[in-house]
């Protein structure tokens, strides 16, 4: 199963298109449980994302893979001591993966990078990567030879910046998780395409409109789709309120 479940949503009031807030202890259970029954297995969750690390937790006789994340700030935290907080939330012994939340950091202090390795080499996490927001961020990345086993971008049928680069990374192994496929709901919404705050997009939406039509598709398995093409990628991260 490619899906993934992204967290942020059970820890904080977030996206454009969250009707019901954060949900429920008792609904955050039937999430879980009928993801585990469905086959998927990953949970993307931070720090940042609220108390969404102690929620999960909490649900920890339901076992998944978590990919948590870290800050990069040399002012902060040790990049030890923010992971073992994380495991302590979540209430494991290790998690599957852990990204560099926000990379500029990494890029002035590169030596970070084996802080990291020394907590993978401990057993503590079993891949290391980042979280990328513009290509030109992975293109300094490699660069600066910091391979990861794992990273986060966000693609989708509008957005798709990072394509050019999936041929290298699978090449170079590494796993690729994707998010914002639905552009926060913003694809699956045609009453929110049509507000002013996105009407200058107004011709794409309506050539993404009248495609789907030809296609006979659902905008929400247009998107998905679009995604579960691509060989390359790994899992899809998908945010649920419900």
């Amino acid at each position: 199963m490619k899906i993934a479940l992204g967290t942020v949503q059970w820890g904080l009031d977030y996206g454009i298109s969250n009707k019901k807030g954060i949900p429920s202890e008792a609904e955050l259970i039937r999430i879980l449980s009928f993801a585990r029954e469905s086959g998927i297995n990953v949970l993307d969750t931070a720090p940042s994302y609220g108390n969404a690390e102690i929620r999960i937790g909490n649900q920890s006789y339901v076992k998944f893979k978590i990919v948590t994340k870290i800050t990069s700030n040399r002012s902060k935290d040790s990049i030890k001591h923010q992971l073992k907080m994380s495991l302590e939330k979540l209430k494991s012994p290790s998690v599957y993966g852990c990204l560099f939340h926000d990379v500029n950091e990494l890029l002035k202090d590169p030596s970070m990078w084996s802080d990291l390795e020394v907590q993978k080499r401990e057993g503590l996490v079993k891949k290391i990567g980042y979280s990328l927001y513009h290509p030109e961020e992975l293109e300094k990345l490699l660069k600066l030879k910091l391979i990861p086993d794992l990273i986060q971008i966000p693609f989708n049928i509008i957005d798709r910046r990072f394509e050019p680069y999936f041929k290298r990374l699978n090449e170079l192994n590494v796993e690729i998780h994707v998010r914002s496929i639905f552009l926060q709901g913003l694809l699956l919404d045609f009453k929110m395409m049509d507000q002013y705050k996105f009407s200058k997009w107004g011709l794409g939406w309506n050539r993404y409109k009248e495609w789907l039509i030809k296609e006979e598709l659902s905008p929400i398995e247009a998107c998905i789709c679009h995604a579960l093409h691509y060989d390359e990628i790994s899992n899809i991260i998908i945010g649920v309120e419900h």
